[in-house]
């Protein structure tokens, strides 16, 4: 007669959870082999490096050609018109008087020719208000009256004009300075 091992339900669900083991490790050992043959595919024939970029041996500066020495004058130019570019004059005058009636007036902004970039001038009362815009003035340029953009009583006022500057070819704004005037409203 021959023995037939049976099984007990304990050493049943021990054996399917040996098989669930072995059958998940080998699917994540397959879903890893794939992954790590997927990067390396990825990192070897579309990497980021480009011809410029690849320093190729016996790749030399070339001899000089069409290249020549400036001479002091014209490094000093050079250099003067850098600065030049960067410099802006503030001017305005520091008293405007503004009729009551009109509500306009006097009102003293020049951009020198000397400026690089074009301004546009903002004056506010201490509350933050803003009672007048100058619109584009480009250097060269000055603006010796105009009319408020909010109506003032009678008096005198302490200003806040915020000068915008941009720059000449982009139009985009580059910076701001401010200055502090008096305007008397009669």
């Amino acid at each position: 007669m021959t023995h037939i091992p049976i099984k007990t339900d304990v050493e049943e669900e021990k054996e399917n959870k040996k098989k669930k083991k072995r059958f998940l490790w080998f699917w994540l050992s397959l879903i890893l082999l794939v992954g790590i043959a997927g990067g390396s595919y990825l990192y070897f024939n579309h990497g980021s490096s480009t011809p410029e970029s690849q320093l190729v041996a016996g790749d030399f500066l070339p001899k000089k050609k069409d290249a020549r020495q400036m001479t002091d004058a014209e490094l000093a130019q050079y250099a003067q018109k850098a600065v030049d570019a960067s410099q802006f004059q503030l001017m305005i005058n520091p008293k405007s008087t503004i009729n009551f009636d009109t509500q306009s007036g006097y009102i003293g902004i020049k951009n020198p020719k000397t400026n690089a970039y074009p301004i546009n001038v903002n004056f506010y009362t201490s509350d933050n208000i803003k009672i007048y815009t100058s619109g584009a003035i480009e250097p060269g340029q000055e603006v010796t009256s105009g009319s408020l953009s909010t109506k003032l009583r009678k008096g005198t006022y302490e200003v806040k004009a915020r000068f915008d500057i941009y720059d000449n070819k982009t139009k985009q704004k580059r910076g701001q300075q401010s200055a502090i005037l008096e305007m008397t409203v009669q």
